[in-house]
């Protein structure tokens, strides 16, 4: 058992042994085993282990029962399923559990020859442990359905199905609202009149509602001037999709989820036409940009797990009026006719293709082409409301399990849903999955032009919030707001990157670990755990020495380490006194984790990369210095050398000796040289290019 300590751009705690040897030669000699183990609501899941030829997992909660005795390795706890219709293929692992503590363990089972997936069943769990002359034994009935079965579209059949493990491990993620939108990017200033910057949309109806967007619309665009026609300015010039998804990596995220579509109805995917023009791949910039971001997150990233935000209802669809509901908001919402709100006209719904019905003809057919076509692992509903989701995700679900794949969708489509999604809310703990997202800004998702600088979330506010999340139970889905043209504004990634660093160099302690059921925080100290593992995050900088009240599962061989940082690796000494825990902190921890804010790009360069095959091309440049090309992961060729003028507007002029092709272009907000590299002896290839920042 290890226990570890890590502190926020302050200290990561590990509490462990060396190794497995020492520990079972010192608890090998222990008199005294835990006198009860209790079995809590153990449970057939919908879901398998990862990597496993569809092994069931059945969970339940292990108690120790015991007010003195802890559960260690000596122990030597066996934990299995007995079942006339399953067998046990993978049993349950717990290494350590306190006096008076739980944990979650899994078991993995398969039905016997015969029992077919899906067919109810009953069955035993089963816990023994203590020395081979002298087991102890506990057991819990339970019943549930064995193997991993159709779904039914039906509600009740989708309260059945489960989070996937890699759900609850992947912790942390970037949400992108990006869409017409982003081109007004009004909010008003943070504060009590500022609202979501992505309603807009909406907003721009109301007279009456504090954002005053009616008033700025009018004031900036003209009373003429409909929403839609936002849509010619929605260029996304600046978009690559190599550059967001790298940003995504560096920033420590392991899940991406994009706004696919947002209640004003315009969608940044494809589907038929049949169903509607009303996207940027009819109208605009004419581009597919979600299959531009997920194929290069799939291709370039396939370390990042991929979902897609989808708003249900859309406030004017025509086809939606028949469905037009309030949302407690004591007027319609969702399903006005479309009319401009100055001269009360009607207008054209732009993109609309006349319909049956909304729901099973847009609706359901663009989430279906969200599943099939661009091969998503998350679907992150909206709103809800009229609806039949069931009829969707079943086959999803289905569909999904037979490619071996574990899926999941949230709380917001309308039928039932994995987890829930607090916005913008306070962290306490919840025993059902959650996953709070907020933006960087202080209340909205869409980029908004009047939030400054220093109002977004810090990098060290973001690992706060990661932490307490992780605690407690949840995931963090952090949402970024690019600008119209694509630009993602330089301070959201600077903060992003300042997190990203803390998050890549204590991600042991943050990413695979589980709540600890005992306790999730206590003042500065943030707790969680593996199954080898014990982990003590202390929130700032710690002092020497750090007391912990709480009951942390350490005895006498264990072995407490710092996590990340300088200090990564650093043995701590460690003592009981009157039943607290003491941790001796050296300078070197205290400090080890001590990071300035980012105000600048790393080294000033931006990274830029060109997928030209599957093999790499390495060109580094930096302003007023030559830049060697060699490969990456292919043949050595001969070196050439290119060099980096100063910059001219918002392009980087590059001078090339003429063997060397390359082309230029204006790439990304103030970020500005890409291009493809062809030697004479090599095929097309991978190109990275280091440009510098400019003001």
């Amino acid at each position: 058992m290890h226990i570890r300590l890590l502190s926020h751009l302050g200290t990561v705690l590990c509490l462990g042994t060396a190794s497995v040897g020492a520990l079972s030669l010192k608890h090998d000699k222990r008199a005294t085993n835990p006198s009860s183990l209790e079995i809590g609501s153990p449970v057939l899941t919908s879901k398998w282990l990862e990597g496993s030829e569809y092994e069931q997992v059945v969970e339940f909660f292990i108690t120790n029962s015991d007010e003195n005795n802890p559960l260690t390795w000596a122990d030597r706890l066996d934990v299995s399923v007995e079942s006339s219709s399953l067998e046990t293929t993978t049993p349950g692992t717990l290494l350590r559990l306190g006096p008076k503590q739980s944990a979650v363990v899994q078991v993995g089972v398969k039905n016997k020859a015969g029992v077919k997936a899906g067919t109810q069943c009953d069955a035993t769990a089963v816990v023994t442990w203590g020395p081979k002359e002298n087991r102890k034994k506990s057991s819990k009935d339970f019943s549930g359905q064995c193997g991993i079965g159709d779904y039914e579209a039906s509600e009740s059949s989708l309260e059945h199905h489960w989070n996937p493990d890699w759900f609850h491990e992947i912790k942390y993620g970037i949400f992108i609202h990006w869409g017409l939108y982003s081109v007004p990017a009004f909010g008003n200033r943070p504060g009590p009149k500022q609202d979501y910057a992505e309603w807009y949309g909406y907003r721009m109806t109301q007279p009456d509602f504090p954002s005053e967007t009616y008033q700025y619309h009018r004031d900036t665009y003209g009373e003429n001037f409909n929403y839609d026609n936002f849509v010619s300015n929605f260029t996304g010039a600046n978009f690559d999709a190599e550059d967001w998804m790298n940003l995504v990596a560096d920033a420590g995220a392991q899940y991406v989820v994009p706004v696919t579509k947002h209640h004003d109805g315009w969608a940044l995917f494809d589907f038929p036409e049949s169903v509607s023009k009303r996207s940027t791949v009819h109208y605009g910039p004419k581009r597919d940009f979600v299959k531009e971001l997920l194929d290069v997150a799939k291709a370039k990233h396939p370390e990042i797990r991929r979902g897609t935000y989808f708003s249900m209802p859309e406030w004017f669809n025509p086809a939606y009026v028949k469905y037009a509901w309030d949302q407690h908001y004591k007027e319609i919402y969702w399903g006005r006719p479309p009319t401009n709100p100055y001269t009360n006209k009607s207008i054209e719904y732009t993109g609309y293709v006349e319909v049956d019905d909304f729901i099973t003809d847009i609706q359901n057919p663009q989430i279906e082409a969200l599943f099939y076509d661009y091969d998503i692992e998350m679907l992150w509903c909206d709103i809800g409301g009229p609806n039949k989701a069931p009829d969707v995700l079943a086959p999803w679900l289905n569909w999904a399990r037979d490619q071996g794949r574990q899926v999941t969708f949230n709380d917001r489509c309308g039928a039932a849903g994995d987890y829930s999604t607090p916005e913008y809310s306070g962290i306490s703990f919840n025993p059902r999955k959650f996953e709070s997202n907020r933006g960087l800004d202080p209340f909205s998702y869409g980029y908004n032009y009047l939030t400054t600088d220093d109002e977004y979330l810090s990098g060290e506010e973001i690992v706060k919030t990661l932490v307490d999340n992780v605690v407690n139970n949840g995931n963090f889905l952090l949402n970024m707001g690019p600008k119209g043209d694509g630009t993602i504004p330089k301070q959201q990634q600077l903060n992003l990157l300042d997190a990203g660093e803390w998050i890549k160099s204590h991600g042991e302690g943050i990413f695979g670990t589980r709540y600890w059921p005992t306790a999730q925080t206590s003042g500065a100290l943030r707790f969680a755990m593996k199954p080898d593992a014990f982990y003590i995050h202390h929130v700032g900088q710690p002092s020497s020495p750090l007391v912990i009240s709480e009951p942390v599962p350490w005895v006498e061989g264990d072995e407490v380490t710092a996590v990340g940082g300088s200090a990564h690796g650093t043995v701590l000494q460690v003592a009981r006194n009157d039943g607290s825990f003491s941790v001796q902190l050296p300078d070197n921890v205290v400090q080890g984790d001590k990071q300035e804010p980012k105000t600048t790009f790393p080294e000033d360069v931006v990274v830029k990369r060109v997928d030209l095959s599957s093999n790499g091309t390495l060109v580094e440049a930096v302003e007023g210095q030559d830049a060697v090309v060699s490969t990456v992961g292919g043949e050595a060729f001969a070196a050439q050398k290119l060099s980096i003028d100063a910059a001219i507007s918002t392009q980087v002029k590059c001078f090339i000796p003429s063997e060397i092709d390359v082309d230029t272009r204006e790439a990304w907000g103030n970020l500005a040289f890409i291009g493809k590299y062809v030697a004479p002896s090599l095929t097309k290839r991978n190109l990275r290019i280091l440009a510098p920042a400019l003001s």
